[in-house]
């Protein structure tokens, strides 16, 4: 008996020596990548999913087998690559993730593109840091600790002589190495507008001049020198990588794409929770008939500055795509700066204007370390030049960028007043935040406001801001602070009139200005300092307002007057 067991025993060990490993090991759990191959980078990722955790994970966490996983990648502890068996078992399989509660998000890969439009190579005037002020700014800022900017592109030459010693490590998704290379030369051209090295009697200097500005490039795609497309993927795990690093302040994002991205928009949201400056092109899509006036991601996400592009004369160029998502416009049009291979070009594109932004935003930061993200923001916006229609408008956005009058005003160190405010209008719901005196609400279509909710801000002082409205058949209700709710929703109620004050061990240095636009009355007179704006006892509906918080004894900047 024992002797059959064994012979039974001998013939199972030989069949199953003389069958492929696969079909012994089929349909196994995941426990980790050693068990699948790892991705091919030189094939399509059609059939690649780009899978986001909640918190730190591994493909383990994910529950799948090697019947349904050919390969895959751990691009960083938040961020994975997988490839597929059957390409048409994708979105089935992204559908699954998406069930599972440690998946944050997960979408089948896809490319962006790089936001240029490439002209012949050739050494000319970098007109393009006259044009926002830079020229004047150059030797205005020694900070003694370097400011990081994330360049999430085709990689970097580090070795330009014009800015070799200007980076720090990044991380090549393409060749899984630290060191970054960069065969197509669109990165090292996005990283010299930011921090090409000045008065060195070579070249072009960047934005940064003689501040200790340094680049950490992220090389997410180009993977040949004619390829102009960036991987979802390694886009996410470079946002992921870089918001987790503390000396990295601002991401530079020179490429676009229409496709809605729930993994590229959850990696925004996290760097924008780290504090990062997050800055994108708006795209290059202005002519195209089809195109034209549509948002672009990752610049129409909440928390990234999108940027368009000028020309010399600070004519938004025709190739520069328009939404209501663009916030500024920096030069894009014939622009000069550094080439792959020790070289210069003169190329246009969106591309080239976002570094002029970003790089902007690190100098501010690196004058005032203190500078929290918003702030950064609301100075650049505050300083631009309005070109185009009065106000932000959907070409140039807040206007030309001026790093000159932005730095002046960090420098002189009076307060950046940062007041954020929006409103729940009467069959329009909430309102999109507006900053430092625009309208909320509406004027001139008889609808009530209903709500609203407020926040202010100084660098460097201790403010804060409460509130209160009168409400329809309420009265005055409680004061609330930074943010809360004030007013109703859902129950049709109209605000009538507001009291606004100022709180923190600051705030007697400051004055609130507000003024409200009320039915039969139009624009009420400005309001200052927990006075009443509005009506008590007729009945009559806010319709719009504006608040303004400037250093007391200031002028309302603006329309002081009833427009």
């Amino acid at each position: 008996m024992k002797l059959k067991k064994r012979i039974i025993g001998l013939i199972v060990i030989i069949i199953l020596c003389g069958l492929p490993i696969g079909a012994v090991a089929a349909n196994q759990g995941i426990l980790s990548y050693d068990q699948v191959e790892g991705l091919d980078h030189d094939v399509d990722i059609d059939d690649e999913i780009v899978v986001i955790y909640q918190h730190e994970g591994t493909i383990k966490d994910l529950g799948l087998t090697t019947n349904q996983i050919e390969a895959g990648e751990k691009l960083n502890d938040q961020v994975d690559l997988i490839k597929v068996r059957d390409g048409d078992q994708a979105d089935a399989l992204v559908a699954e993730l998406l069930k599972n509660p440690r998946v944050l998000a997960a979408q089948k890969n896809a490319y962006l593109k790089f936001s240029t439009l490439p002209n012949d190579p050739k050494l000319a005037q970098a007109w393009q840091f006259e044009g926002v002020g830079a020229d004047q700014t150059w030797d205005q800022v020694n900070n003694q600790e370097s400011v990081v900017v994330a360049v999430l592109d085709t990689g970097l030459n580090s070795n330009h002589p014009d800015i070799i010693g200007q980076s720090v490590d990044g991380y090549d998704y393409v060749t899984g190495q630290t060191e970054t290379i960069d065969v197509v030369g669109h990165g090292t051209a996005i990283s010299g507008c930011i921090a090409a090295i000045a008065n060195n009697e070579i070249g072009i200097a960047g934005v940064a001049g003689n501040a200790d500005i340094k680049i950490a490039p992220y090389r997410i795609g180009g993977e040949t020198a004619d390829d102009n497309e960036a991987n979802l993927g390694y886009a996410c795990a470079a946002l992921y990588h870089a918001a987790n690093r503390p000396e990295v302040r601002a991401i530079n994002m020179s490429f676009a794409g229409y496709e809605v991205s729930p993994v590229l928009e959850a990696a925004i949201a996290y760097a924008a929770g780290a504090g990062k400056i997050l800055v994108a092109a708006s795209g290059n899509d202005g002519a195209d008939p089809e195109n034209a006036g549509k948002t672009m991601i990752p610049s129409a996400y909440d928390g990234v500055i999108s940027v368009g592009a000028t020309d010399r004369n600070n004519v938004i160029a025709d190739f520069s795509q328009y939404n209501e998502k663009v916030d500024l416009c920096a030069p894009g049009v014939e622009t000069t700066t550094l080439w792959a291979q020790d070289d210069y070009i003169t190329e246009s594109g969106t591309s080239l204007s976002c570094p002029v932004v970003t790089g902007a935003g690190a100098v501010l930061m690196a004058a005032d370390p203190t500078l929290a993200a918003a702030e950064v923001e609301a100075i650049l916006k505050e300083t631009a030049i309005d070109l185009g229609e009065q106000g932000r408008d959907d070409h140039y956005g807040y206007g030309l960028i001026q790093l000159d009058q932005a730095l002046a005003q960090v420098i002189s160190k009076d307060p950046v007043m940062t007041t954020a405010y929006r409103t729940q209008v009467q069959n329009n719901g909430w309102q999109a935040l507006v900053n430092n005196g625009e309208i909320s609400g509406s004027v001139g279509e008889a609808l009530r406001l209903e709500a609203i909710e407020l926040n202010v801000n100084a660098n460097n002082y201790d403010i804060g801001v409460r509130y209160q409205t009168h409400v329809e058949n309420q009265g005055w209700q409680d004061f609330v602070e930074n943010g809360a709710l004030s007013g109703t929703t859902g129950e049709s109620l109209r605000l009538e009139a507001i009291k606004i004050e100022l709180t923190g061990a600051d705030a007697d240095l400051f004055d609130v200005n507000y003024q409200v636009h009320v039915e039969n009355i139009g624009w009420m007179d400005w309001a200052q300092n927990g006075e009443i704006a509005g009506t008590e006892g007729l009945g009559y509906r806010m319709e719009g307002i504006r608040i303004q918080v400037k250093l007391k004894g200031s002028e309302v900047s603006g329309n002081v007057e009833r427009p």
